[in-house]
């Protein structure tokens, strides 16, 4: 196997990404800042900080064999549990708009549901490779990993925070079925938490407030409706060309979290639709990277563990961008690379970083992957065992549901 330089294009889609987000962290958050702090450059100096962490951590890491993650997936995943519960524990978790998923360390905050992420995709690869001959298999293959993932979202639900179970368990099951397990078994999975999540959403006040104001946002304006009406108007005010670069008033004051949750709206008030648009590109560039990386990995393993950080950034990026264009209930998720926010920068940064030795790693010309979906994982990739019958005939392969 060749050494190649990596993906240039995943790297200057990469930089322009962070580069944008930082000019439009400032322009969103410097009266916010100078408000509440007395400094206008607060938000960007801290950004500033994690982003040279997150590049040096993303060159640190592209230049470890991704084969070395297999051996970090247990310790990872124990260090990833007992983050999450010490962040359940008033002591050491910080409390932020009735949400604890912060640990203070020193003058950093970090989010351990973050760590979380990387945690699941890099555990699910490994099991994926491992058990690949079982995963029909509902109690010995499926059932393990849905167990462990399960305890895992469910320590992220306690915080709580529902968009980021919702993200990662989505990313979970796709992992799950491009891995092999039986799509029946995980439509019974889902049928089986349906009445679960519907009682996380009905019987809990915010979120019912959240869907409702999802359905109908001007019934309620001041209220429940409030910040997805307030992102419309900036989207609105923006139209084709924006009102220019640090020019929007949605920030001031009416938009809520303008410097993380809702930055695409910004964008789009102050860029208009060219510059949204040149923002979905960029993640659909992104997207068609990682997925062209997964394609041409040397091994199963490289083939999943690029999918699952691939679709780890890029599925919260289209639910943020969702949230806020309002095809979906108001989450409290960030846009990588773009929001505000240390724990999430560096968390998209490794996760590139991980995509780089990947494509370092392949082999010259890659591979070619006709079907992506195959019963016993990827289908032109990664071969298992074949089952032979009983007769006498020559060996038949198994078909499976």
């Amino acid at each position: 196997m060749q050494k190649t330089e990596g993906d240039r294009i995943l790297i200057m889609v990469t930089g322009a990404l962070l580069l944008i987000g930082l000019v439009m962290i400032y322009s969103a958050s410097a009266v916010l800042a100078a408000r509440q702090y007395g400094d206008s450059f607060l938000f960007l100096k801290k950004q500033i900080l994690w982003a040279c962490f997150g590049l040096l951590a993303m060159v640190v890491v592209s230049r470890i064999p991704y084969h070395y993650w297999k051996t970090m997936a247990i310790p990872l995943m124990l260090v990833t549990i007992l983050a999450l519960t010490v962040v359940l524990i008033p002591f050491f978790g910080t409390e932020i708009n009735g949400s604890r998923r912060w640990l203070r360390l020193g003058f950093l905050s970090v989010q351990p549901s973050e760590l979380a992420r990387l945690s699941v995709v890099v555990y699910l690869s490994v099991y994926l490779v491992k058990k690949r001959d079982r995963l029909d298999d509902f109690l010995h293959g499926f059932l393990p990993p849905v167990l462990v993932v399960g305890f895992l979202l469910a320590l992220i639900l306690a915080e709580p925070d529902f968009g980021t179970v919702v993200v990662m368990g989505t990313v979970a099951g796709i992992l799950l079925f491009i891995g092999g397990s039986r799509l029946r078994h995980l439509w019974a999975l889902a049928i089986l938490l349906t009445p679960a999540v519907y009682a996380m959403v009905m019987k809990i006040g915010y979120r019912r407030e959240r869907l409702m104001a999802f359905l109908d946002p001007w019934k309620d304006p001041t209220n429940g409706g409030f910040q997805i009406i307030q992102s419309f108007l900036a989207l609105g005010e923006g139209g084709s060309l924006g009102v220019g670069l640090g020019e929007g008033r949605q920030k001031l004051f009416f938009l809520p979290y303008p410097h993380t949750d809702f930055i695409f709206a910004v964008i789009g008030e102050e860029m208009g639709l060219v510059g949204t648009g040149v923002i979905l590109g960029l993640f659909v560039l992104l997207a068609w990277r990682g997925i062209r990386i997964a394609f041409q990995a040397p091994d199963p393993f490289g083939q999943y563990l690029a999918f699952g950080v691939t679709m780890m950034i890029v599925l919260q990026s289209q639910v943020n961008m969702a949230v806020v264009t309002g095809l979906l209930p108001t989450k409290g998720l960030t846009l990588p690379l773009l929001s505000y926010g240390g724990s999430s920068l560096v968390a998209n940064l490794v996760g590139i970083g991980i995509l780089i030795n990947i494509a370092q790693s392949q082999s010259p010309g890659g591979r070619k992957m006709k079907d992506l979906r195959h019963p016993a994982g990827i289908r032109s990739t990664i071969k298992r065992p074949q089952r032979i019958s009983r007769a006498n005939s020559p060996a038949v392969v198994r078909r499976e549901g």
